[in-house]
């Protein structure tokens, strides 16, 4: 599991990232556009609850096709960002 952060990290300095350009190995999406993605070396994340409703993912593309970048942010919080989008998303690590 990553080490967080405190609850000021990330806000004055920018956090290296924990995972940088990895492919995912498979994702599953809710009805609600929710999702979870599962990175080739098998890490788990989650897009966090409050997340949800304000940034709800749309991939259409092949799993393997998407590379992820996740870093540290405030307020014991991560940022997964998949390469080629504009959209980031809050997620949290399951396992």
């Amino acid at each position: 599991m990553p080490k967080r952060v405190g609850i000021f990290g990330g806000l004055f300095t920018d956090l290296k990232p924990i995972v940088r350009d990895m492919p995912m190995q498979s994702y599953v999406m809710e009805k609600n556009g929710s999702f979870t993605v599962t990175l080739i070396d098998g890490q788990v994340w989650e897009q966090a609850p409050e997340d949800q409703v304000y940034h709800p993912a749309r991939w259409r593309r092949d799993a393997a096709e998407m590379r992820v970048t996740i870093r540290p942010d405030s307020m014991h919080t991560y940022i997964l960002m998949v390469a080629g989008e504009d959209y980031y998303y809050k997620v949290h690590r399951v396992r």
